[in-house]
């Protein structure tokens, strides 16, 4: 591209200045120059593929130099009798092995475009990469070998560290089993049974790796092994000192369950001689000097009581371990049934002397209750006495009734809580002399007295309660005579004295009479039903209140006949009225008739 580029421009160049007279000498000259360019040019380049062959022949060589030295190195550490001595060395080996193939094969690729030329009298690259894959698959074998050798001694060591381990285990185990103690008190055995069942649990924990040696022995011996006659015998020995293990493990755990069992019963019957002499100390025999000692003792005794039924599960459970070591054929089984046959009579005794203290303390406060409640209830029957025995019978109708609902209140309330607690008094009374109390005869004069006294005021609270009805009764009839009366005279007063002007208004004077007659008649029937109620009532109260009755009753009646005189009195008025209003109409007609006559024959005269 440089000489066309020079010719151009030289031809350019030289017919522009000299013209055309010199220009064939001009174009032979620019040929000849880039022939010699193109020369140089395949040199240049010939030299540049030359030097990258020989580049990639010196790679080679240094490469099958460095693989000559590790095959040289792995083939005498082959040929060596003492390696590899062990796993690692034979890993460590395998590793060179494979890191030389990977160069082998990378060697390869590197050698491919080396021509199979020989370079200052050397063997050509590719025999010698021939020769040394050669050399290579020979190793292949003896490593095979050497490196299953190391393994199945580095298996041999694991397994003989392994079984020594397991031997080790159980000789640490042997030793805890040399303890012969089996604890002498509760806390001991426990502590001996529990630390026992952390070590049965050790060994099941443990059994997983036992397994494991065992599994791997019989894995090495399955694949026969140099060594199969000795792990063989291993695995029979360390059989033998694991079963021992486990027979003896069981044998040590059924003697301390026993062993625990047997200081559980001691320590139990301990407890519960203490708590029986303990709880006895409890039950006394003091007396109670009122109702809240005698509470406050009782309720005491109650917590006592409660805490012996509580304890009855606890020698129930007595009875459960001995039944237990009796099924075990215990040789001490006659000691443990005398001392749990001592503490069941010991606690029948002390349930029966809690029931008696109880039965002492329950009377104690039923009598105190007893006392106290005929107390109150004698304060109460002489609070109603004061009340059953008032004598007011009411100033008027209103008062009295204030007074009856006031007292039937009180009579409600004295047949309802007053009876109740009487009856209960009575009830709890009884119940004292049911139970054969000792105070008998103090409770059937207490119980007397009371119901007499009570009998007394219902007495009394009736005498009043019938007082009152008649007291309502008498106050009520003067009420009714006296309302009556001023109704009487109410209408009394209302009866007009105006006669009419003319015939209309005495009809309606006496349309108007005849309703207020009508209307006086309501009057009469309730003046006659007080008539009665005073019959009645003299009947039932003679004496004063009969004689009041009776002169309300005059009272009525005169007022009643005014009225009815009155009435009958303005009755004739009106009908005298009426009778000449009725005259004095005829004779205005007539005299109108005549007067309409007279004018007639007049007007007829006229005519005529």
């Amino acid at each position: 591209s440089s000489g066309i580029n020079a010719d151009g421009t030289g031809s350019s160049g030289i017919n522009a200045e000299y013209g055309g007279g010199l220009q064939p000498q001009v174009v032979h000259n620019l040929e000849e120059l880039n022939n010699a360019w193109m020369e140089l040019t395949e040199l240049m380049e010939e030299k540049d593929d030359a030097l990258q062959v020989a580049e990639k022949r010196e790679e080679a060589l240094v490469k099958l130099g460095q693989l000559n030295v590790l095959l040289s190195d792995l083939g005498t550490a082959l040929t060596s009798p003492d390696t590899p001595h062990d796993t690692t060395s034979s890993k460590q080996m395998s590793k060179k092995y494979q890191l030389l193939s990977e160069e082998i094969e990378g060697l390869e690729l590197l050698c491919e475009d080396v021509p199979m030329v020989e370079c200052d009298g050397a063997a050509p690259v590719q025999i010698k990469k021939e020769d040394i894959k050669s050399r290579f698959a020979a190793l292949e074998e003896p490593l095979a070998k050497k490196k299953k050798k190391a393994e199945e001694k580095d298996n041999l060591r694991e397994f003989n560290r392994l079984a020594g381990d397991e031997e080790q285990y159980l000789k640490e185990k042997q030793i805890t089993l040399d303890n012969k103690n089996l604890g002498s008190t509760l806390m001991e055995a426990e502590m001996l049974l529990a630390k026992h069942k952390i070590f049965l649990g050790d060994i099941d924990k443990h059994a997983p790796t036992y397994q494991g040696v065992v599994e791997f022995g019989n894995q090495l011996i399955d694949a026969d092994h140099y060594g199969s006659n000795i792990i063989e015998a291993r695995l029979v020995q360390l059989k033998g000192q694991w079963d021992d293990i486990h027979n003896r493990a069981n044998t040590r755990d059924k003697d301390l369950e026993e062993n625990n069992l047997t200081q559980n019963f001691y320590f139990e019957c301990t407890e519960a001689e203490s708590y029986l002499k303990e709880i006895a100390h409890l039950i006394t025999t003091d007396i109670p000097s009122d109702e809240a000692s005698a509470e406050t003792m009782l309720a005491k005794h109650k917590t006592v009581q409660g805490s012996i039924e509580d304890h009855k599960e606890k020698i129930n459970n007595l009875s459960v371990m001995l039944n237990s070591l009796s099924q075990q054929n215990h040789p001490l089984m006659s000691t443990f049934t005398n001392r749990y046959n001592y503490i069941t009579e010991a606690y029948k005794q002390l349930e029966d002397n809690a029931k008696k203290r109880r039965k002492v303390l329950e009377d104690s406060y039923n009598l105190f209750h007893f006392n106290r409640e005929v107390a109150e209830l004698n304060v109460y029957i002489s609070s109603k006495e004061i009340v059953a025995n008032c004598n007011d019978l009411g100033r008027d109708y209103e008062h009295v009734q204030v007074l009856e609902n006031k007292f039937n209140e009180f009579f409600t309330e004295l047949t309802t809580v007053g009876q109740g607690r009487v009856e209960e008094l009575c009830v709890s009374g009884e119940c004292l002399l049911d139970n054969n109390h000792t105070m008998t005869p103090e409770i059937k004069l207490a119980m007397a007295t009371i119901q007499t006294k009570w009998s007394s005021l219902l007495d009394l609270a009736t005498n009043r309660k019938e007082t009152l009805a008649s007291s309502v009764e008498l106050h009520k009839y003067h009420r009714d005579v006296k309302v009556l009366i001023s109704r009487i005279q109410a209408t009394d007063v209302s009866i007009s004295s105006d006669l009419g002007r003319d015939v209309s208004t005495v009809q309606a004077l006496q349309r108007k009479h005849q309703n207020m007659t009508h209307d006086v008649q309501a009057i009469r029937s309730q003046v006659e039903a007080l008539d009665e109620e005073n019959r009645r009532l003299q009947d039932l109260y003679p004496g004063a209140r009969a004689q009041g009755v009776a002169e309300q009753q005059d009272l009525l009646e005169g007022s009643w006949e005014r009225l009815q005189n009155h009435l009958n009195l303005r009755k004739e008025a009106l009908l005298s009225s009426s009778s000449l209003f009725t005259f004095l109409r005829a004779a205005n007609q007539l005299l109108q008739w005549a007067t309409n006559m007279r004018k007639l024959f007049v007007a007829e005269q006229t005519w005529r």
